[in-house]
């Protein structure tokens, strides 16, 4: 009886653990999601000849670099002491909150390079992939939105199929906004090619604004947090 009254309160722990972890999960995915560079990058790729090969190309590359950001860490965040009785998460938080507002001058002095002119000229699947890689090792937006939503993930002090799922998760919404132009073009591809210029013509005016924004949001509510949790 006394077995089974303890794996259940294992299992209950376990429930609670994650309720509480996937929102916050979610709100770190979603900020970090919103790379305006980073999209203005797949529609370049998908402008060209070999759109649908070249598409996914960049997303593998991209990912690769994504997931190996989360891996490492949660791994580090957790050797510095993430996840224990201690203030170590507070500054973790405010740390991270820091990088977001010193970002933001980045964000907005970061020019875009000219992009040909000829948008149907060939792109080598392997510069696609590495193209995708590439965008994301200078997303610092999403770099930093990632990591504190890896942050979480150590603090929560998991076991490892629960910490690999919320890993999954984050990934998966970060990925959001490079998923859905790749899907409306499989979709509608006749008509894809001129949405997808439009939207990446928007994007050429407010891409600037939109990365500040979301760096001084997310970078406000990090602080917050980690003030909550040191003081």
């Amino acid at each position: 009886m006394d077995c089974r009254f303890g794996q259940a309160a294992a299992i209950w722990n376990r429930i609670n653990a994650m309720a509480g972890l996937i929102p916050r999960v979610i709100i770190a995915g979603l900020a970090a999601s919103i790379s305006p560079v980073a999209v203005m990058f797949l529609l370049s790729v998908m402008m060209r000849k070999h759109a649908r090969r070249n598409s996914l190309l960049f997303l593998l590359g991209f990912t690769l670099v994504l997931i190996a950001f989360g891996v490492v860490g949660i791994l580090v965040f957790r050797a510095g002491g993430s996840g224990v009785k201690s203030k170590v998460d507070g500054y973790i938080d405010l740390g991270l909150g820091v990088l977001c507002l010193a970002a933001i001058p980045i964000s907005l002095r970061r020019k875009r390079k000219q992009e040909e002119t000829e948008t149907e000229k060939d792109l080598k699947a392997p510069r696609a992939f590495l193209l995708g890689a590439a965008s994301m090792l200078v997303n610092t937006s999403t770099i930093v939105c990632y990591l504190a939503g890896a942050h979480e993930i150590s603090a929560a002090k998991l076991k490892f199929s629960d910490s690999l799922f919320a890993l999954v998760l984050l990934t998966a919404i970060t990925l959001l906004t490079l998923l859905i132009p790749i899907a409306v073009y499989y979709a509608f591809p006749t008509k894809a090619e001129r949405v997808l210029g439009s939207l990446n013509a928007w994007l050429s005016r407010h891409s600037k604004v939109i990365g500040a924004a979301v760096l001084l949001l997310f970078g406000a509510y990090l602080l917050a947090k980690g003030l909550k949790a040191v003081v």
